[in-house]
């Protein structure tokens, strides 16, 4: 992390949620994940407050952020930018049962 990286994220968090939080904040922030993943918990932190028209506090941003960091560093598909995909479907075939539904031939 350098210098700028912090003045940039606290750039971003005043242009879209206002109220800087204490200093400590993104400081912890910054020891516990990435720029990249402190720049997504702002970014999603202000979606979220214009979903709920801006109605969120200071306090309730620093939370909803916080979350969405620790869950992008505590999953890694999530954060290599990956989403999970259900297995692939296997067709049955022959007079296999599907579900409860019997096939005759």
């Amino acid at each position: 992390m350098t210098n700028t990286d912090l003045q940039d994220l606290k750039d971003l968090w005043t242009r879209m949620l206002g109220e800087l939080p204490a200093p400590e904040q993104f400081e912890l922030w910054l020891s516990l994940h990435t720029p990249e993943t402190v720049r997504v918990g702002i970014q999603k932190t202000a979606m979220k407050n214009l979903q709920l028209n801006r109605t969120m506090t200071t306090d309730r941003k620093i939370r909803f952020a916080s979350k969405v960091m620790l869950t992008k560093t505590n999953d890694p598909q999530k954060a290599a930018g990956q989403r999970t995909q259900n297995p692939p479907a296997v067709v049955p075939t022959g007079t296999e049962a599907v579900r409860g539904n019997s096939v005759s031939c």
